[in-house]
């Protein structure tokens, strides 16, 4: 395949790649800041309702552009939402040829095809294809000219454009996967069948992706956070960052800053670069595979950790422990173990537990040429266990009770929290998300955290930040998993749709009521939701967002810089990711500088709600 690709010279197949599926947002709220139906494109055949494309976890999706034009903004529109392969056909010397290009589509079930232009051809390349795949086929040339189109007839899906401009061919990708919603209606004919007034509507199901043109939010406002982002760098809170905010299902902001780190060589971040989340694992994973086991009636988190691990607990003060309680940080636990200390020998790693390669014994990685002894996890179990649980309950944040949430997961579902919590991305049709960063991306888009003196001696590159999670092979309840700011927000944007995105409902709206309000708020001053981190009401203590959002409100920090959040009142969803631990987590201008909030501030603003002051703090670098 891959000599074929060469003598033709005409395939260009681009990795690019990026989910954002998303939200259910009603198509008709009267309260939307966001234009949600558009005209420039009309929808003239889509049999069985093919799009918007559903069920992303079933689909095997390619691309292609035909002929002279590269419509680049159509391809990046649609790797905004699953993982895409992109190809170029421009050459079409003969039969054979064209039969070779469409051979290079087996392995696909269904094909995007995007075309300016109509002749004999492009006719043929696409009768070809159309014999073994699905195709959807997006026109942007001049509509009399789809009439001499022999195949016409055998498209399952055919869209057609008022103009090739490359703001509509972004829209068209949105469009296939719903991001938009169509409402559009020929004004001439093109043959018997596509009259005047010929069109199909389809429906808006995940995020749209543009600006703040036809929306109500203050453009002019949002470029302060330019000068935040650029003032914290030059201080050196972060070598770079991403940030992404979305207002009723619309993404009107979505940048890079900076760099992967200080080294003035260094990669710049790019949208589409992995940062580890640390602490925000517990909700873009913990709780997304919690609450998917609780609407199938596998889990309650109002069970005890007994039942569902007996084994382990037994007869131990860990036993009658809630998961609500665990959860919510409300069990009487410790806030932290350094388990790694124990793993050294004079300040180095010792080499009865840890090998340079991994084996049979060693398959933890831990860091580069540091793999731990698999048997090690029993230990750190021990070691939790056997750390006596306070009898008065109050809220102490810890994350010694989300190590059993993936005991708990493997026990229900016979997964790994890591291939269980895959398979809810793919769902979504996101791809730049998931535990093991190095089996799933190049370094080169993986952004760097701390040096670490103290443990690891090394660059943390790749790996998980935490040592807990480290020890853990990288896949723990409360750290690991890794991201980029967009799959993030997806994420996010699911959870304020309650449940509902892509078409469907993936968790039951009533279960994400339950673990996004604050349980023990009434009688323990607890303000966290299960899971979830809630705004700071008065004594509630330690605010990550401090009147920044509603009380309605949702989200979580990260110790390594991050921060999301999400607001059913505003419908605004708020992802900044960081590497502020870089080269040293001992770095707290992130936090003095009250970064990540007062960019949150300006947002909230820009979208027409009033804030008061902002304010970071060390309890929100979790």
């Amino acid at each position: 395949m891959n000599i074929l690709k060469t003598i033709l010279l005409f395939t260009l197949i681009i990795g690019l790649v990026n989910t954002t599926f998303a939200i259910d947002q009603k198509i008709d709220n009267p309260d939307s800041v966001v234009t949600q139906t558009n005209n420039e494109l009309i929808v003239l055949k889509n049999l069985n309702d093919l799009i918007p494309l559903r069920n992303l976890s079933t689909i095997n999706l390619a691309s292609i552009s035909l002929g002279k034009s590269t419509n680049e903004d159509f391809e990046n529109s649609l790797s905004n939402y699953a993982k895409v392969s992109h190809f170029q056909f421009n050459t079409f010397s003969s039969k054979r040829m064209i039969s070779a290009m469409a051979s290079e589509l087996n392995e696909y079930n269904l094909v995007v095809i995007n075309t300016d232009e109509i002749n004999q051809k492009i006719d043929q390349m696409i009768l070809s294809i159309i014999k073994k795949n699905r195709v959807i086929l997006h026109y942007f040339g001049n509509k009399k000219e789809l009439g001499t189109l022999s195949c016409l007839d055998k498209i399952e899906t055919l869209v057609v454009a008022e103009n090739n401009s490359q703001k509509i061919k972004s829209k068209a990708g949105q469009l296939t996967f719903g991001g938009i919603s169509c409402d559009g209606k020929l004004n001439e004919q093109i043959n018997d069948e596509f009259i005047v007034g010929s069109g199909l509507s389809t429906e808006k199901i995940r995020l749209s992706f543009g600006d703040t043109e036809s929306t109500e939010i203050d453009g002019e406002k949002l470029l302060k956070i330019d000068t935040i982002i650029q003032e914290a760098i030059k201080a050196k809170a972060f070598p770079g960052c991403q940030i992404i905010a979305a207002k009723d299902g619309h993404v009107f902001l979505n940048k890079s800053y900076g760099n992967h780190t200080y080294d003035s060589a260094a990669n710049e971040v790019t949208q589409t670069d992995i940062y580890d989340l640390a602490s925000i694992t517990k909700i873009a994973s913990s709780a997304a595979i919690l609450m998917d086991l609780q609407s199938k009636g596998l889990f309650h988190v109002d069970s005890t950790l007994g039942k569902y691990l007996p084994a382990l607990v037994d007869s131990t003060d860990y036993e009658n422990l809630t998961l609500k309680q665990i959860l919510t940080h409300q069990a009487g636990l410790v806030s932290w173990i350094p388990f790694f200390i124990k793993t050294l020998d004079d300040g180095q790693p010792s080499y009865e537990l840890y090998s340079k390669l991994p084996s049979s014994i060693h398959q933890n990685r831990v860091a580069d040429d540091l793999y731990m002894l698999s048997s090690y996890r029993d230990t750190i179990f021990k070691r939790i266990i056997n750390t006596r649980v306070k009898t008065r309950k109050k809220y102490r944040y810890s994350d010694l009770g989300y190590y059993f949430v993936n005991e708990i997961i493997q026990s229900l579902t016979e997964q790994t929290q890591d291939d269980y919590s895959q398979m809810l991305y793919d769902q979504l049709g996101l791809y730049n998300i998931g535990y093991k960063p190095r089996e799933k991306w190049d370094l080169k888009r993986l952004v760097p955290t701390e040096n670490d003196t103290l443990f690891r001696h090394q660059l943390v590159h790749g790996d998980v930040h935490d040592q807990g999670a480290a020890l853990m092979g990288g896949v723990s309840g409360h750290a690991g998993l890794f991201s980029s700011a967009q799959d993030l927000a997806v994420i996010m944007q699911m959870y304020l749709n309650k449940g509902i995105y892509g078409g469907d409902t993936l968790i039951d709206p009533k279960v994400i009521e339950y673990y996004t309000s604050s349980p023990f708020y009434e009688d323990n001053d607890n303000r966290r939701g299960i899971t979830f981190d809630k705004p700071v009401r008065t004594g509630a203590g330690g605010p990550t967002c401090f009147e920044c959002a509603s009380f309605k409100s949702f989200g979580h920090s990260g110790f390594t810089g991050n921060l999301t959040w999400a607001d059913p009142e505003s419908g605004i969803v708020y992802v900044f990711l960081s590497n502020r631990v870089h080269p040293n987590a001992e770095n707290k201008k992130l936090i003095t500088m009250n970064v990540r909030t007062n960019v949150q501030k300006v947002i909230t603003e820009a979208c027409g709600f009033s804030t008061s002051t902002a304010t970071d703090s060390l309890q929100g670098l979790h």
